[in-house]
């Protein structure tokens, strides 16, 4: 059917007889037989050009999130694309059209919930309003977060101790403050910010000045040779009591979790302990020595790396890529 025509055979709030609905029957050329128990009979609300909404089809999985009362939000500034993000995914919004009307109706009558009749009681008619006739919906594509410009965020204002704290004035985000400006999940956010290495101070995330990252891990190397830990047997607790009076607790266990990963052991105290990640020291490390040149010989430069990581982690190459650095010789 034709949209005029539509429109034609809905409009005003026409009350239908059971003459009218056994007529389209005859036309139709079906049996009064195969009506189910509630005849709905649409018509169209004064104003149903609606320009003020849109469909949108959603998977099944966004939609018992919405019926449960999970977030579901469009992310974007005026320049970006929109997007859909719940709790834990981000979806591109692409509109697409249809030759086909789709209704829009406030309320309507499913065949399980309408009542069963009997046939002496004649036809029951149910008046439904089309609050909006569609052309074109919102189709939902999974997609990966857009967290490009997230380290420009973070960049904007480096940790670079709690000494020069008192005087900063510049701009700081709260995961509230980023999430309303980074098109990504609550949860791709969560990760994105662990894989640049941001800490939340103080209430906003924050990533370290290199240089204070740097001094932040040899005060923790430092404290494991003086003690004499193994490398496969470092207690964080003790870590953590010992130097966090010269460095932020909540820095210090960020830091400490970025450079090791537990053993599966405790010490006879109850506390776990860990060892050293050699490829995540490595990259870093090597990064230390590349970052104020930006070249080196390649020979010297493997000798210096290896002389500077922690007694029984040896270098290779391939941990470049953990760093995500490129290395090529120069004679």
């Amino acid at each position: 059917m034709k949209e005029d025509d539509l429109e034609e055979a809905m409009a005003g709030n026409v009350s239908r007889t059971e003459e009218d609905v056994r007529r389209l029957l005859h036309l139709a050329k079906l049996d009064e037989e195969d009506l189910k128990p509630v005849v709905q009979s649409f018509y169209l609300a004064q104003d149903f050009t609606r320009e003020d909404l849109k469909l949108m089809e959603v998977t099944p999985d966004i939609l018992n999130q919405i019926l449960e009362g999970e977030r579901v939000i469009i992310r974007g500034d005026k320049s970006d694309p929109a997007v859909l993000c719940t709790d834990t995914q981000t979806y591109d919004i692409k509109e697409a059209g249809t030759s086909n009307s789709l209704l829009l109706l406030p309320s309507v009558v499913w065949p399980d919930e309408a009542e069963t009749n009997d046939k002496d009681d004649g036809i029951t008619i149910a008046s439904q309003e089309v609050a909006g006739i569609f052309h074109n919906y919102l189709e939902l594509h999974l997609c990966r977060p857009r967290v490009q410009k997230l380290r420009y965020l973070m960049e904007e204002n480096l940790y670079t101790g709690k000494e020069y704290e008192a005087d900063n004035v510049d701009v700081k985000y709260t995961f509230e403050d980023l999430l309303n400006v980074i098109q990504a999940s609550p949860k791709e956010l969560q990760t994105a910010l662990r894989e640049l290495q941001a800490c939340c101070i103080d209430g906003f995330w924050r990533m370290l000045d290199f240089d204070y990252q740097f001094s932040v891990f040899n005060h923790i190397v430092n404290l494991v040779d003086s003690n004499s830990w193994p490398s496969d047997g470092i207690p964080l607790q003790a870590v953590l009591d010992t130097l966090e009076d010269l460095i932020p607790r909540k820095i210090l266990e960020e830091c400490f979790h970025w450079y090791t990963e537990p053993v599966g052991r405790t010490t006879p105290e109850g506390y776990d302990l860990y060892r050293w990640n050699e490829d995540k020291i490595c990259a870093f490390l090597g990064e230390v020595i590349l970052r104020p040149t930006g070249k080196f010989n390649l020979e010297e430069f493997l000798y210096t790396w290896q002389s500077t990581v922690p007694e029984g982690i040896t270098t290779n190459l391939n941990q470049l890529k953990v760093g995500n650095l490129a290395l090529s010789s120069t004679d």
